[in-house]
């Protein structure tokens, strides 16, 4: 599992202040045809779940998006690529934990025990605990 965190962006570049060791935000676990992704994202810089669509989409060149139905589901446009499901997260560097809870409206709820699971071989977050909360 691949994770990007664009928290890092929102305070360095956004807010002009250093990473705090612990962010909260939404997530969405995005799925392509050779790679899977967990994308953590603050609320401030995407207040809906379909922002991080949006933003993923749009920091990966050969990827695009659309909105068939409303602006609150933006869908990948490529074959193979798919929303699994998203929530809200904590992510405490000092503690090395990473929680996951909630659901999204648009693309439901996440599988705890697969990103659980993926998330052992994620670069950078080698001995991170993934905690799943109701």
């Amino acid at each position: 599992m691949i994770v990007e965190d664009y928290t890092t962006a929102y305070y360095e570049t956004v807010l002009h202040q250093p990473t705090p060791d612990v962010r909260t935000g939404k997530f969405l676990h995005i799925v392509g045809p050779d790679d899977e992704y967990l994308v953590l994202s603050p609320t401030e810089l995407t207040k809906f779940h379909a922002h991080i669509v949006k933003r993923f989409c749009g920091l990966h060149e050969d990827l695009s998006s659309s909105s068939p139905h409303s602006q609150e589901e933006i869908l990948i446009d490529q074959r193979g690529w798919r929303v699994r499901g998203g929530g809200r997260f904590r992510l405490d560097q000092r503690s090395r934990t990473l929680t996951l809870w909630g659901s999204s409206k648009a693309y439901g709820a996440f599988n705890g025990a697969h990103i659980q699971e993926h998330m052992r071989d994620a670069a950078g977050y080698e001995g991170y605990a993934v905690h799943i909360d109701e």
